[in-house]
């Protein structure tokens, strides 16, 4: 960065022929830098309007104020060059625009710069307290100051609600965020981020304008901005992380599907990501510009949820008002059914009318509403075993489940867990402030070992809990929940049993349809005859076992 004068001769042809320099605090480098452009077109090298007499240049990045005068001893003009601005003067007029107060502090606790927001939520002048410790500046204790917790920590403190005093005795009531910022991995300071009721009130304020806009329709520019608005909120297919051969196939074929308006059943256990792959689907469908609605059937009480999915209307029970339901939110988009299993049966009768007809009633209305939406449901246990304990009609399996996606669970695609691990720990870096680099090969190999019941979700959780109790940049065996770093923990050991007994019933129903069929001639009908089951439920294993 230019830190000195230059005044350059031109000639007719904008050649630069000769430099002169007025500051001489200017180091040799710089000058070999700005001596070689000698002979040469200035427009080569700096970006520059010469019609004009004065303005602004551009050089390497660096912006330079110029004035131009005709050069009265000879030919040509003459360009007086001087740096045009002062960044850090740039960045503190931004962060006085802020409507939050913002204070930034050295390694030592020093403040460096507080902002004007800052000044008024404090009731103090900023010129009277830079460069000034925090503990000369606010009648606290040492352990009750944000800033010099997370100085201390290097973590963030985040949300906390403070009373305290200014050196005038003013009490002060604020919520406070501390930020450690470093360098290269070096502390350099913390930045924190102070809030007052007038803050939150403005947030308020701001919600129920951003509120309206998003439910407001204000003709086609409106839904223009809607589409840019949904392209952000839901997950897209790039957010599906892996390389196992299985997940790779569940994600292709959720891909070659998502435009084709299909019905669609995801089967994966708890916490394989069955939301992420629908929300997916709908970001790619022609559904995309459109609300994508989800509702878990498991946790919704059974006297409610036909109300929740069609609507009520006023007078049809006591307190009840006209009220949209899921089907009318979803109108043009798409509804997500998690976990369709636990619905009653009795409330997928009523399901199997407006997914055959594309109508419905609200509860208590007298009239059909005609419904345009996409129907993806998911169920967190094998479909045929939900057929064959009541849990699943028979006849919305066929309506749902035009195509039918098996996400696999995280124990089938080991190799995934340390590409998934790398994924959270850079997410949670970047929630967290901190500057995770990876973990150890001991925690991979006990991430591999175990059987994850919870799945991915729950690998997110431990490199969470891991991210709250580590104090270096490496996860290690010892920031790991006990139940994994525990290798006498009952509960892992029981987890083992549980995974040998469930290999060991595979095993055995799989010899057992390899021989019916071997009877059979490989007769499908017959051998689920003779074994006792429905055709479907036999086919699903053959597939299943690759048979």
């Amino acid at each position: 960065m230019i830190s000195y004068d230059v005044i350059c001769f031109l000639n007719e042809n904008d050649i630069l022929e000769h430099i002169e320099y007025c500051n001489f605090n200017s180091n040799y480098d710089d000058v070999s830098i700005w001596n070689k452009y000698i002979g040469k077109d200035i427009n080569s090298f700096l970006n520059i309007n010469l019609s004009k007499n004065s303005g602004y240049a551009n050089w390497n990045g660096t912006v330079l104020r110029f004035t131009k005068v005709r050069n009265v001893m000879g030919s040509g003009f003459v360009l007086y060059i001087t740096k045009g601005v002062d960044d850090s003067k740039i960045f503190m007029e931004a962060l006085d625009c802020i409507s939050e107060g913002i204070q930034v502090f050295d390694q030592n606790g020093y403040l460096l710069f507080c902002n004007r927001f800052s000044e008024k939520i404090e009731k103090t002048n900023r010129t009277n307290i830079i460069g000034k410790h925090l503990l000369d500046i606010y009648d606290l204790k040492k352990e009750y100051s944000t800033i010099l917790n997370t100085i201390k920590s290097k973590k963030p403190v985040i949300n906390r609600c403070d009373h305290f005093k200014n050196k005038n005795g003013e009490v002060i009531t604020t919520m406070n965020s501390g930020y450690p910022l470093f360098v290269e991995d070096k502390l350099i300071g913390a930045v924190g981020l102070v809030q007052d009721t007038l803050v939150s009130e403005q947030y308020q304020e701001k919600s129920a304008i951003f509120e309206k806009f998003l439910s407001g329709d204000k003709g086609d520019k409106l839904k223009n901005k809607k589409k840019n608005y949904y392209g952000f909120k839901y997950h897209h297919f790039n957010d599906l992380i892996g390389e196992d051969e299985g997940f790779k196939e569940a994600v292709h074929l959720a891909q070659n599907i998502s435009k084709r308006d299909c019905s669609i059943l995801i089967y994966g256990e708890t916490g394989t990501g069955k939301e992420l792959f629908a929300q997916s689907i709908h970001s790619d469908s022609l559904r995309k510009n459109n609300e994508f609605i989800a509702i878990n059937c498991a946790a919704i009480p059974e006297n409610l949820i036909e109300s929740i999915l069609f609507g009520t209307e006023k007078g049809s029970f006591t307190g009840s008002v006209d009220r949209i339901g899921l089907f009318e939110q979803a109108e043009g988009g798409t509804l997500f059914l998690d976990e369709i299993n636990s619905m009653n049966i009795y409330m997928q009768s009523k399901l199997l009318r407006v997914l055959q007809e594309n109508k419905f009633r609200r509860v208590g209305g007298l009239k059909d509403i005609e419904c345009d939406v996409r129907i993806i449901s998911s169920t967190n246990e094998e479909p045929i075993y939900c057929i064959e304990n009541n849990k699943i009609r028979k006849d919305v399996y066929y309506r749902i489940s035009t195509v039918t996606i098996n996400i696999p669970p995280l124990r089938a695609r080991r190799r995934d867990i340390p590409i998934l691990v790398q994924c959270f720990i850079e997410r949670l870096s970047r929630i967290y402030s901190m500057q995770v680099k990876g973990v150890s090969s001991e925690v991979i190999n006990i991430f591999k070992e175990y059987n994850w019941p919870g799945n991915v979700r729950e690998l997110t959780h431990v490199i969470e809990h891991c991210f709250n109790t580590m104090t270096d940049d490496i996860i290690q065996v010892n920031h790991l929940p006990k139940f994994l770093k525990d290798d006498e923990n009952a509960s892992e050991k029981e987890n083992l049993d549980s995974k040998l007994l469930k290999d060991l019933m595979e095993e055995s129903e799989k010899d057992i349809i390899r021989n019916a069929l071997k009877r059979c001639n490989n007769n499908v009908t017959r051998a689920a005859e003779e074994l006792g089951v429905m055709r479907q439920s036999l086919q699903y294993r053959i597939k299943k076992y690759k048979l």
